[in-house]
């Protein structure tokens, strides 16, 4: 176990456990299979990691796999990835670098009693419209939707360091994100994306549920998104590895900290 820190009082030490970033490639790799294999290879990750996915169809072909981390209360952190694709590249920086980073995440935060429950979750078809978030979202009865204090999603990881979408992001969320960033000392900047296109934030942010997107889009690494260039040369393991210590981090930090 790895104890954090964060500066704000000794109630604020968290506790996780780190992937190796073997595991992290492992995992990142296990990706590189036909678009239609996609979905059983999420299940398979978090069945790896002691999480019995749940599956909510969209259409015959493809639905959202679910991975539940019960807490002692239903006040409830949702953290996100879509392992869908575009036509072009084989998807591996947007997003399979996102949802294979949920199996790791449910196993960082697993074996310490957590506060509140966290729900992860790989949307399918989000490259076709945000299908699968907004059935989520859709599926949600109005106290469910009060009992989510946070949406994390997690978009093209490790193309560059750590990046956030500010001017999305819900001033709280996205606050404890900077004190968590500043405490573990891994850089984090604020890079805006809304002239790019939408994510799965989009669908919480309709419900007035809190959100927060980390991602790696750059000027520089924008030319990777819908390309033949979409593909494992394209992560950059210490990036990688470093977006995936932020959003461990920063899971554990919302479980003990207040979010208004």
């Amino acid at each position: 176990m790895i104890l954090l820190f964060c500066g704000l009082g000794p109630a604020q030490t968290v506790k996780i456990a780190i992937a190796p970033d073997t595991l992290l490639r492992t995992r990142l790799e296990s990706g590189l299979v036909r678009k239609e294999s996609r979905q059983a290879q999420i299940a398979a990750l978090f069945t790896e990691v002691g999480c019995v996915p749940e599956e909510q169809q969209l259409d015959r072909h493809s639905g959202n796999v679910i991975c539940t981390l019960p807490g002692a209360s239903l006040e409830t952190i949702v953290v996100g990835g879509h392992f869908d694709y575009a036509e072009r590249g084989t998807g591996v920086l947007d997003d399979w670098s996102g949802s294979a980073l949920l199996a790791s995440l449910f196993q960082s935060l697993k074996n310490i009693p957590r506060h509140h429950t966290y729900v992860f979750i790989a949307f399918a078809a989000e490259e076709a419209g945000l299908k699968g978030s907004r059935k989520y979202v859709g599926s949600l009865s109005p106290e469910q939707k009060k009992a989510i204090v946070a949406f994390v999603n997690l978009e093209c990881l490790g193309a560059a360091g750590p990046k956030v979408w500010s001017s999305h992001a819900t001033p709280v969320l996205l606050t404890k994100l900077e004190q968590v960033a500043r405490s573990i000392a891994i850089p984090l900047e604020g890079v805006n994306v809304e002239n790019i296109g939408v994510d799965d934030s989009s669908s919480f942010r309709a419900a007035k549920i809190p959100v927060l997107t980390l991602h790696s889009v750059t000027q520089q690494t924008l030319h990777l998104l819908h390309s033949t260039s979409d593909n494992l040369s394209a992560i950059r393991m210490e990036d990688y590895s470093a977006a995936y210590k932020l959003a461990a981090y920063y899971l554990a930090f919302l479980d003990e900290t207040p979010i208004p």
